[in-house]
């Protein structure tokens, strides 16, 4: 069977990138410019994993589990899919390569280092950006930073993905093996497929379908990364993507690298190799914001923008060899995907399909779905004759008359719900302040003691307050001196800092368990 390989490129233009000082800055809403708030929903198309790095248990081996936040739910960091959408914006606008290396010493099978060298990729290097005026289109919308200073901000930001829908699978599972990258194979990395000479152009991963074979048996583990959970195909992920300041071309190049047209998909996670991490993004149009320059000063909500979606870019507008590499019907193709067997591995370049040895100058192309309209269509002026006309007009005018008498019916009711709210925060204020006014009244009433008793009873109360009355303890009245050593216990009790702690004494430890033990005495208990 054809050995496809994993993963191919996506050749680099001559005289690119085409830098500019088009940076406006995070100060303010530049008159023109897209900013606001995407709703994405992020598909699995097959098993997808994002690992914690942190060991798993008491394991002898490092066992890895499935991301999660402080809430427990599964998720997938913003940083990586921040750099996932970046790497296909890059290759939409031909930015420079921010993780290129063109010479140095990878790692062969056996552990063993070997050098590799390439020509040097000229302005396509990432250090070209360290001025802000000659940023490249990515820099200049996601960012950069050069030898610790900070030409500029990035644009665009990324929550989190938590999972909403489905459930991750819960088992110990051990993957194929997976090694660093191998640029000393010239043959593969090499555009002229031989040492010196200019690298291939930017890796990507191809899809392997909804089910690869993509794990190992126990036995055969002794070099597998083992995991406790995956997501599967089907299982969707929510996230937010907020944007400011962008002109028009960086918003159409954005949307299209996020949202890519059907039939093509991302790559996240770790096994990209080994068929994981396909997914696919979804913008949740009713649920995003986008707002246009500085209307947004006037009225957020009266600033949005409708018409945002319908500048998305045609999946014709991708280059040839970034289709190539993420359309979804790779595995359609005649030829197994995946590594050949180091044995066995082959010398041969690999062609533009990923074959080794192969001679395809162009890639296939996805099995393209019919396309969705991006705006409702509109209605066609009818035909009609001269004696309709008055008709089908008076018709139209009493549509738009209703729409209108509708508009401003929502505009009355909005008003009306505007001013409930604020009567209501203006209620909860007056109820907050005559609390406050009943309380400091109270208050004074007490004599010193009862107020240092009220104090103690508030969850409110902060550490160091609580310390200072402890240190004039021995000022107050036996009666009251018993009764606030009873609620210093208390305190302590609630917070855990009562008793006897194990472990290493520190100074702060020794002080508390010094504390404990005068309020023991006050309290007479052993």
């Amino acid at each position: 069977m054809t050995q496809i390989n994993p993963y191919n490129f996506v050749p680099l233009e001559p005289d690119k990138p085409v830098r500019s000082e088009g940076y406006p800055g995070r100060l303010k809403f530049h008159e023109g410019r897209y900013s606001g708030m995407f709703k994405c929903t992020l598909e699995a198309l097959g098993p997808l994993i994002s690992i914690d790095q942190r060991k798993s248990g008491k394991e002898k081996i490092k066992v890895f589990n499935f991301l999660k936040n402080y809430q427990h739910n599964p998720i997938i960091q913003g940083s990586s899919l921040k750099g996932m959408i970046r790497s296909i914006y890059e290759a939409i606008t031909d930015s420079c390569m921010t993780l290129a290396c063109t010479h140095g010493k990878s790692i062969k099978r056996r552990g063993d280092e070997i050098e590799y060298k390439y020509q040097d990729i000229g302005k396509y290097h990432n250090n070209k950006c360290s001025d802000i005026k000659t940023l490249c289109p990515s820099c200049r919308l996601f960012g950069t930073i050069n030898n610790d200073d900070r030409p500029c901000q990035g644009r665009v930001r990324f929550s989190d993905a938590v999972l909403k829908q489905g459930e991750l699978i819960k088992k110990r599972t051990y993957l194929k093996v997976l090694s660093n990258p191998k640029p000393h194979h010239h043959a593969t990395y090499g555009k002229s497929k031989h040492q010196k000479g200019p690298i291939a152009g930017r890796k990507f991963y191809y899809h392997h379908g909804k089910f690869p074979e993509f794990s190992v048996n126990e036995r055969n583990a002794r070099r597998s990364i083992p995991i406790e959970a995956y997501a599967k195909a089907g299982n969707k992920f929510e996230f937010e993507v907020y944007v400011e300041n962008l002109d028009k071309e960086e918003f159409k190049n954005f949307i299209l690298a996020l949202e890519l047209h059907k039939g093509f998909g991302h790559k996240i996670g770790l096994g990209k190799a080994i068929g994981l991490g396909s997914c696919c993004i979804t913008i949740n149009r009713d649920q995003s914001f986008i707002t246009i320059g500085s209307d947004c000063y006037k009225k957020w909500e009266a600033a949005a923008d409708t018409t945002w979606y319908s500048l998305k870019k045609d999946k014709t507008e991708l280059p040839d060899a970034l289709i190539e590499v993420l359309r979804l019907n790779k595995e359609n193709d005649d030829g197994k995907i995946g590594y050949p067997h180091f044995r066995n591995y082959p010398k041969e370049p690999i062609d533009a399909k990923g074959v080794f040895g192969g001679s395809a100058t162009e890639g296939g192309r996805p099995c393209w779905p019919d396309d969705v309209a991006t705006e409702p269509p509109k209605e066609p002026t009818p035909e009609v004759s001269q004696g309709q006309e008055a008709t089908w007009l008076k018709e139209n005018l009493k549509q738009a008359l209703i729409e209108e008498k509708r508009k401003q019916e929502e505009l009355i009711l909005q008003k009306e719900q505007e001013r409930n709210r604020q009567l209501k925060e203006k209620r909860q204020e007056e109820e907050i302040r005559k609390a406050k006014e009943q309380r400091a009244a109270e208050l004074k009433a007490m004599t010193p003691e009862q107020r240092i008793l009220a104090e103690l009873d508030d969850s409110s109360i902060l550490e160091n307050r609580i310390v200072e009355i402890y240190n004039k303890i021995d000022e107050f009245s036996e009666e009251n001196k018993r009764a606030i050593a009873l609620a210093l216990k208390k305190y302590w009790e609630r917070y855990g800092k009562w008793g006897e702690k194990k472990g290493k004494k520190t100074k702060a430890v020794l002080k508390q368990m010094k504390r404990i033990e005068t309020i023991k005495a006050i309290l007479e208990e052993s």
